[in-house]
């Protein structure tokens, strides 16, 4: 079972294999933020600490959108990401 470490609130979640990070968060009190939920709004922005590999592959919207916001490379927005294997995570600032 995928475990996510959310490391700006101290946290580690286990999660089914192929779990929405967005999902995750509706249950568990982290401080990752979401607005619009579609991946057009940033408010979501996190940093991938370690198992970069192990969260779903970025599709061209997610990356024009990072682009678009100056995004480091190891930045993803969490409601577009599913999670196959055990991540760290910071919320990005």
């Amino acid at each position: 079972m995928p475990k996510v470490n959310v490391k700006t609130d101290k946290l580690t979640i286990d999660v089914k294999d192929g779990y929405a990070l967005i999902d995750m968060c509706e249950e568990h009190d982290t401080s990752i933020l979401f607005g619009c939920r579609d991946g057009a709004c940033g408010a979501c922005m996190v940093r991938v600490v370690e198992g970069a590999q192990n969260l779903s592959p970025m599709q061209d919207d997610e990356r024009d959108f990072l682009e678009t916001m100056a995004a480091e490379p190891n930045e993803r927005l969490a409601c577009q990401c599913k999670v196959y294997g055990d991540v760290v995570l910071e919320v990005s600032e």
